[in-house]
């Protein structure tokens, strides 16, 4: 089952954060295909949160495009943290719960990802 098939898990805490090994054929699927070869997901802050930038056409599209990442979210209930600004938006994820990265981050930027077609 890919990413975009999988939905998140309530994580609550007493789970180990991912390692680099676990999180490489995660990362691997989530950037591949042409879209990601130019605009890849990054694995940041120490290997705690992954983090992406979209390019929109002006504000309105960035906020719409917030607002379908909000829907989801909330359906998956796996929040990131999002900048919004003229034309862009940066997602970052992380699981708290954790103080890193788990499945759910992966899932939940691939199911990003598509929304962004």
């Amino acid at each position: 089952m890919t990413l975009t098939e999988q939905h998140c898990t309530p994580c609550e805490g007493g789970q180990e954060p991912l390692d680099e090994a676990a999180m490489a054929p995660l990362l691997e699927e989530l950037n591949a295909g042409e879209a990601a070869a130019t605009n890849p997901w990054a694995v940041v802050s120490g290997n705690r949160a992954l983090k992406k930038g979209y390019k929109l056409k002006d504000f309105v599209q960035a906020v719409d495009f917030v607002n379908r990442i909000k829907d989801l979210a909330e359906a998956e209930n796996h929040h990131p943290d999002l900048e919004v600004g003229y034309g862009k938006v940066v997602v970052r994820l992380t699981t708290h719960a954790i103080g890193g990265l788990s499945e759910n981050d992966f899932i939940l930027a691939a199911r990003i990802d598509a929304l962004a077609g």
